[in-house]
């Protein structure tokens, strides 16, 4: 009787002791900023949240090389170019729901009446817990997030005339965060149109530059060609690749004249006419003659030949200038 008291005693002790260590192993803490993906044979099982154990054997936590990539493209203040970052840890699993800045490479946008334009874009997102599953079916989450943010303010910017635009930055910023939001609702049940992202979109902000002018910075070398780096990067790695190293400045020889401006530059100036006073237009066109007759001397000058002109053939004889000039010594 001693003995099977004794052998009871130690099987129940020994079904305690599997229960402990299985508890242990499987016991998970999922707090309001992290989380953990669980899958079975069958996919996606569930978000987990606040304390608990796996008591079902198949359900495991997404870890490893089962766990998909989950990563951004973000701003590197260091540095000045952006990486990526990760948002699971592949060896616990665990999930960041921290808010994230998500800042892509420049893209291109093109407004109402045709200017072409180069948009450098910030958007505040985070993931929700309760739309992980289709974070989960992602083959490429950054890519999704990149182009549904591209997609957001191309359709924005392309509503409004440049004129408008520049007026209206905050009203974009809005309209764009209002529709990543549709975008995750039209989306985030089976069968509907869309595929939600399983994101939180929180805020937007975005400034532009005219696409030649931004291209052409590049090509002269005054500004910096954006890449991203990955997440981890040596000193070394960081001080090679500062903006201060990475490029130099060079200036240009000689100032653009006026009839080298754009369709779109023109269209600008036009803008700029609208609503203003005589006075004003004219000291507008004062100034671009001026600046046309520069570059007239500078081009005579760039040749290094002694060249004769007239005050007529550099239109300094009869230019509005001049006679704007004699009408105020007449009054």
């Amino acid at each position: 009787m001693n003995t099977l008291v004794l052998v009871g005693l130690g099987v129940a002790a020994a079904l305690l002791l599997a229960l402990a260590v299985y508890v242990a192993r499987r016991s998970y803490i999922a707090r309001t900023d992290r989380t953990y993906m669980t899958h079975n044979e069958h996919g996606f099982r569930r978000a987990l949240k606040g304390r608990g154990v796996l008591w079902d054997h198949e359900e495991q936590i997404v870890k490893g090389p089962d766990a998909p990539k989950l990563e951004y493209v973000a701003f590197d203040a260091a540095t000045g170019h952006r990486r990526a970052n990760a948002l699971i840890d592949p060896r616990t699993g665990s999930v960041n729901l921290r808010p994230q800045y998500c800042v892509p490479l420049p893209f291109t946008a093109t407004t109402a009446d045709g200017h072409r334009l180069v948009v450098d874009a910030r958007v505040q997102f985070s993931l929700n817990r309760d739309l992980l599953k289709y974070v989960y079916q992602l083959d490429d989450f950054s890519l999704a997030l990149e182009t549904r943010i591209h997609s957001a303010f191309r359709a924005e910017i392309g509503r409004r005339p440049d004129e408008v635009l520049r007026g209206s930055l905050h009203e974009v910023e809005e309209a764009v965060i209002a529709h990543l939001r549709k975008a995750e609702t039209d989306g985030d049940e089976v069968g509907e149109a869309g595929l939600a992202l399983g994101v939180n979109f929180h805020t937007a902000s975005f400034t532009y530059q005219e696409a030649e002018d931004h291209f052409a910075a590049l090509a002269a070398g005054v500004a910096p060609a954006t890449v991203v780096t990955p997440v981890s990067t040596g000193a070394t790695d960081s001080a090679s690749s500062s903006p201060a190293q990475a490029f130099a400045p060079r200036t240009v020889s000689r100032a653009p004249g006026v009839l080298s401006l754009r369709p779109q530059q023109i269209d600008q100036l036009a803008d700029a006419f609208k609503g203003r006073e005589p006075g004003s237009t004219a000291a507008i066109l004062a100034m671009l003659e001026m600046q046309t007759r520069q570059n007239i001397a500078e081009a005579l000058a760039s040749s290094g030949q002694v060249v004769v002109v007239t005050s007529q053939e550099i239109g300094l004889t009869g230019a509005s200038v001049q006679r704007d000039a004699a009408e105020r010594k007449q009054h």
